[in-house]
């Protein structure tokens, strides 16, 4: 059987992939410093460790008011879904009550009692002032 000599072994692979992280490392720790910045020998961090706390506290702080406003956000919203559905309810309610006040729909329910509207006009109730 012919053997494959295009695919590199894969410890060849991996040896590679370790030599790139390596560089990559070497790379940013020239570029940026770390070992210069939290190194064995370095005092910096102690030094200047209230900034650091301080600064920490700051971005804690911010992110907990960004949540708080986030969710007073989503609250708000919600409150104003249900304004809108009640201020609909309330809509329909009032005009049901006001087509229930007019006389046709109130001689409607009245019939089943069987009530009917007077044929005849009421009697007029005359009150004499100059009489005592």
């Amino acid at each position: 059987m012919a053997k494959n000599t295009f695919r590199q072994p894969e410890r060849i692979a991996k040896q590679k992939k370790q030599r790139r992280k390596l560089r990559l490392a070497s790379w940013l720790n020239d570029f940026i410093g770390l070992d210069r910045l939290f190194g064995e020998d370095n005092a910096w961090p102690i030094q200047h460790i209230d900034r650091i706390l301080w600064v920490t506290f700051l971005l804690i702080l911010y992110i907990g008011l960004n949540h708080n406003a986030e969710r007073l956000v989503r609250r708000n919203q919600r409150t104003k879904a249900q304004v809108d559905e009640l201020r609909s309810q309330f809509t329909v309610l009032q005009a049901d009550f006001n087509k229930s006040g007019k006389q046709s729909e109130i001689s409607k329910r009245v019939e089943i009692l069987g009530l009917a509207d007077s044929q005849t006009p009421p009697n007029k109730i005359v009150v004499r002032t100059n009489e005592h």
